[in-house]
């Protein structure tokens, strides 16, 4: 079966099913991505370039939808290339958030389409304005978030087949097109993310040296950024610290924000908070790491104590279900896409998304606990049956099939 991807930045979501896929006899796989991009043994990379500059003058809410079409077109030009070259897909995959597919069927209209669908933005119930510290009732601002489900509409149209990660995030879609979208996982690998009793996570530059048991408080996201409740995270932090003078906090992620923009008056959310709360903060306890690479990444996992994992009503991040697999005990937002994965006293907690000082005691006692190990085994327990990764690819591979 020959087989393309279509994702900016492949393998991102796509990379445990590649490998399965390059694994199994028979299949020939491609991926269209934007350049510079990384290898995938196993997989030829087929860089697209965009054949148009962006113009100006144009309406202020075609700005996105612009880049989106340039982006379908610069796909279009690659695909139609390898068509005249003679390969043909059988199926092609893709995330049809940043308009790569948008005119994909027109250059392979027998191949089957399936689309990865992340999120549909809406005005109430999900992430826009769920924050009031940060509200922006502006007409420009809903009209911009609705043309972003644009392409999403489109590819919907056009796919054979679809699926999303969640329940959650399947439930973002408007209810006539629900039907249409599987709700299948990318999946955990939970033969790499589990509890190693003899690991150390060590900070050279602080020679910081942490083991399970130790007082570790960590947090990880793809940015540190508001979306993800970093602000919430940070003003709990001084109390913390105060009530367990030997407490560690280890705070993972870019300084660049990813899904939001970053703050009018810093360069970063980060330099924010540290204005507003960094006084009170030890340096040598608290530890900005910033994107680690997996293994010391798995290492900070498996030390902590406690995993705070907050998040707006938005995409679920793999980092809490990593945590869950590797023994830490998550400490989650009362949002949906927590909620649905985590049962409050059984394999987690919940605490309020605004309550600080909740947040702040949530943290103190867990530090101290004792009786954290049944739902350490029944987050572990979860994660195996419901996320193994093994599993969710045998899901896809049957959506394929």
């Amino acid at each position: 079966m020959k087989i393309l991807f279509i994702h900016q930045n492949f393998p991102a979501q796509f990379a445990q099913l590649a490998q399965h896929l390059i694994e199994q006899s028979g299949n020939e796989l491609l991926a269209l991505m934007q350049p510079p991009g990384r290898s995938f043994e196993g997989v030829g990379v087929v860089p697209y370039r965009f054949q148009h500059g962006t113009q100006s003058g144009i309406h202020s809410l075609l700005g996105e939808m612009e880049a989106k079409v340039l982006r379908g077109e610069a796909v279009a030009d690659a695909a139609q290339r390898l068509k005249s070259k003679g390969w043909l897909p059988d199926v092609i995959i893709g995330h049809p958030g940043w308009g790569e597919l948008l005119f994909i069927r027109d250059i392979f209209p027998d191949a089957k389409l399936v689309a990865y669908c992340e999120y549909y933005y809406r005005a109430t119930g999900q992430d826009f304005n769920f924050d009031i510290e940060f509200k922006d009732d502006s007409q420009e601002t809903l009209q911009r978030m609705r043309l972003k489900n644009t392409v999403m509409l489109n590819a919907l149209a056009e796919a054979d087949a679809a699926y999303a990660p969640t329940e959650w995030q399947r439930q973002t879609y408007p209810e006539h097109l629900r039907n249409r979208i599987e709700v299948i996982h990318d999946g955990i690998d939970t033969d790499y993310y589990k509890p190693n009793a003899d690991t150390v996570f060590q900070i050279a530059n602080k020679n910081v040296t942490l083991r399970p048991g130790d007082e570790v408080i960590t947090y990880a996201a793809r940015s540190l950024e508001p979306v993800r409740g970093f602000h919430q995270f940070m003003r709990s932090l001084p109390a913390v610290l105060e009530k367990r003078p030997n407490a560690h906090v280890v705070i993972m992620g870019a300084v660049e924000a990813s899904y939001g923009s970053e703050p009018s008056d810093f360069k970063s959310w980060q330099d924010k908070m540290l204005v507003e709360v960094g006084a009170k903060l030890d340096p040598q306890r608290v530890h900005f790491t910033g994107f680690l690479p997996k293994e010391q990444y798995l290492a900070a996992l498996q030390v902590s104590k406690v995993h705070v994992y907050l998040t707006y009503p938005f995409l679920l991040s793999w980092s809490m279900l990593e945590a869950m697999a590797c023994g830490a005990l998550v400490i989650g937002s009362d949002t949906t896409p927590v909620t649905e994965i985590i049962e409050s006293g059984k394999n987690g907690l919940i605490v309020p998304f605004f309550d600080t000082p909740v947040l702040t005691q949530a943290m103190i006692d867990q530090l101290t606990s004792t009786k954290q190990k049944s739902i350490k085994k029944a987050a572990r327990k979860l994660i195996e049956k419901e996320f193994n990764q093994a599993d969710c690819v045998d899901n896809l591979l049957k959506l394929i099939e």
